[in-house]
């Protein structure tokens, strides 16, 4: 472990990401922020702004939440400006903790931090749906090793990273966790008429990136013979991504116009909740989805595929029910027999509530990881 000049007496945490939009590595980002603020530490959610491709959402909400925001320009792949003005903050600033997500975080953590604080890691997930996204997971498990700590969201991105070498002694499972008061609200029937849902509409939905490894496709496909055996249901698909005109098209070649509306992302993820009657995860790839775990805290019946850490906290037939990925004809009967049960459909909204409230809150999660701090500063002082 290094030695530091620094006066090490609370944790200072600056998180560091590029952000692609207000997904689900940027909602645990601004939960944990949020509560380390509460319980007294200084916090700053650092920002990799690509000018290429500008989201600041996540800046947004940060400030409305009264979370310090740092913003850090970057013109490229490698911009050695970025790396200058992430080093020049951490000398003026003087954080202790250096908290990266996402590969091009990690980079810029690594490069500009050079070994002067205690760095921890979060792996939300590798993707690889590209071969420049494989790419990046390869060179992304190679930066890491030199990280203090590693946090993985499942245990399913432990093995994957114990097998690309990353020692087990560093790698650490925290899951993540939501913020159970904001989604305390009752059902939204202004909100659903707004969308031209009439009383006997049953209301599906899912939120997710529009990308392929959300399984999108199966899902709408499964809608296809829902729609046939319940006419009235409509469904609600929240999220934006570059799959969007090709799922548009999809869901017109299936006949699904007028019945699965796109929303785009939305800013009212509490309020959208609250006025489905069953919230799906078709996912073919996830760590621990905060989506499910927001529907979760706001007693909405969940479906889920068995991907990830998904199992952890949807128990089949108990807090949700599970299909295997890809499978059209499971997500389909999955939603008829909830739409069919009103028992059922009681009995998993309210022990999916119980279940996230009592494992998988945001306090919950930050208590662990301030926990793994106040560690790391402990070795510093005994070793400065």
């Amino acid at each position: 472990m290094r030695k530091s000049s620094l006066n090490y007496t609370e944790p200072r945490v600056l998180h560091l990401i590029s952000s692609s939009g207000f997904l689900g590595a940027e909602n645990v980002v601004l939960e944990l922020a949020k509560e380390s603020v509460k319980a007294g530490y200084w916090v700053t959610i650092g920002i990799i702004e690509n000018r290429n491709n500008l989201h600041i959402e996540l800046a947004d909400r940060a400030v409305n939440e009264g979370v310090k925001v740092q913003i850090f320009p970057c013109r490229g792949r490698l911009d050695r400006r970025t790396m200058s003005s992430i080093c020049s903050f951490i000398n003026e600033e003087k954080p202790n903790i250096l908290h990266s997500h996402g590969y091009k975080s990690n980079f810029y953590a690594l490069t500009a931090n050079k070994g002067k604080i205690s760095w921890v890691v979060t792996n939300h997930l590798w993707k690889k749906t590209t071969f420049v996204l494989k790419v990046y997971a390869y060179l992304d498990s190679l930066l890491i090793r030199r990280a203090d700590r590693v946090i993985a969201v499942s245990e399913e991105i432990v093995d994957e990273m114990q097998r690309r070498g990353i020692l087990s002694q560093k790698i650490l499972v925290i899951d993540n966790g939501v913020d159970m008061e904001r989604f305390a609200l009752n059902r939204n029937e202004e909100m659903r008429k707004s969308f031209g849902f009439n009383g006997n509409s049953k209301v599906i939905g899912t939120i997710a990136s529009l990308t392929p490894e959300k399984g999108h496709t199966y899902l709408l496909e499964a809608i296809r013979q829902v729609i046939d055996k319940c006419p009235e249901c409509r469904f609600l698909i929240v999220g934006d991504g570059g799959q969007r005109q090709f799922l548009e098209e999809k869901t017109a070649d299936l006949g699904l116009t007028g019945k699965v509306l796109f929303t785009g992302s939305r800013k009212d993820v509490p309020e959208i909740l609250s006025m489905l009657d069953i919230f799906v995860l078709p996912s073919l790839k996830e760590g621990l989805p905060m989506a499910l775990l927001e529907a979760m805290a706001a007693a909405v019946p969940v479906i889920a595929t068995k991907v990830g850490a998904v199992p952890k906290v949807v128990m089949h037939g108990e807090t949700g029910l599970l299909v295997e990925k890809g499978d059209v004809n499971g997500l389909g009967e999955a939603i008829a027999q909830i739409l069919s049960d009103h028992k059922m459909s009681e009995r998993l909204r309210m022990k999916g509530y119980e279940k996230v409230m009592s494992e998988f809150s945001s306090d919950i999660m930050t208590s662990k990881y301030l926990d793994i701090y106040r560690k790391l500063l402990r070795t510093q002082e005994y070793n400065g």
